[in-house]
């Protein structure tokens, strides 16, 4: 039990730590940039939906199966967030007076869900990265403790940026909208600093 809550603290400080969890910090806050704090429940649908993906990648890696270099994964991470940022540029949540409307949102929300599991997938491989020289031989305890530490430390990033974006649209009157590609925008910005960094890497 007590290597379960190690490595519970290690997946928590992994995400929270500067620099270790940059990336994937980056791509939880664009990957619920649209949403309200009243919509947290769809945050956290997608945050469940993000850590499946890793999960299966970070267990799969842990036990050999590894077909891509882990430059590439670096180089890979970067490239999800831009696509999620520019996505939520193009993307408007409609308000649900309608049929259609909420027709609209329920895709938009599917489309989310499959990003955020299929990009989940590329990020277990960098979380494997940083777990597999710290595991021990038995494997079952370190990560269930890291995958909870991590969705832990994933809904407290959530939590502060919907409460961010619901102070600022509070009391600075801004709109949803305006919130959403201010928050992309700055997210996009860090974001094309580590893709054009990891490039640079890549080709060294």
């Amino acid at each position: 039990m007590n290597e379960f809550f190690t490595f519970m603290g290690m997946g928590i400080e992994h995400i929270l730590q500067f620099p270790d969890g940059y990336d994937h910090l980056l791509f939880i806050l664009a990957l619920s940039a649209i949403y309200t704090f009243s919509e947290w429940k769809k945050v956290l649908l997608l945050v469940t939906a993000f850590t499946i993906g890793h999960s299966i990648t970070l267990l799969l890696t842990i036990s050999g199966i590894s077909p891509i270099p882990s430059s590439v994964i670096e180089w890979l991470i970067p490239l999800t967030i831009i696509i999620v940022c520019i996505l939520n540029f193009i993307t408007k949540i409609k308000d649900e007076n309608n049929q259609n409307s909420k027709k609209i949102n329920s895709s938009i929300m599917v489309r989310r869900y499959s990003i955020a599991l299929v990009f989940g997938l590329i990020h277990g491989l960098g979380f494997a990265n940083y777990l597999r020289q710290m595991l021990p031989d038995s494997l079952l305890n370190p990560l269930l403790g890291f995958n909870v530490g991590l969705e832990i430390a994933q809904i407290l990033v959530v939590l502060i940026g919907l409460g961010i974006g619901f102070v600022v649209m509070k009391y600075l009157d801004f709109t949803k909208n305006r919130w959403k590609i201010i928050l992309s925008a700055i997210v996009l910005v860090f974001a094309l600093h580590l893709f054009v960094m990891q490039t640079l890497a890549l080709f060294e």
